[in-house]
């Protein structure tokens, strides 16, 4: 078996390859204690009532409530 390769094999692969290298690059240098402790502590908590002289209803879903804190 031969293993034939051409000018535009060799490109795309090095294409493919940077791009791999790039992106795993952007993932570990976002990903540090210090970005996930931030992002942590300053979780905002929902807002579930406002106090009002007018009549108005709202429709809310939380798609995220195993996430928060029972208690």
């Amino acid at each position: 078996m031969f293993i034939v390769f051409n000018k535009e094999k060799i490109n795309s692969y090095i294409i493919l390859l940077s791009t791999v290298v790039i992106l795993f690059g952007i993932a570990f240098s976002v990903t540090t204690k210090d970005a996930v402790e931030t992002a942590a502590s300053t979780k905002e908590l929902p807002i579930y009532n406002v106090a009002t002289e007018e009549k108005k209803v709202a429709f809310t879903m939380n798609c995220a409530w195993s996430q928060l804190p029972l208690g």
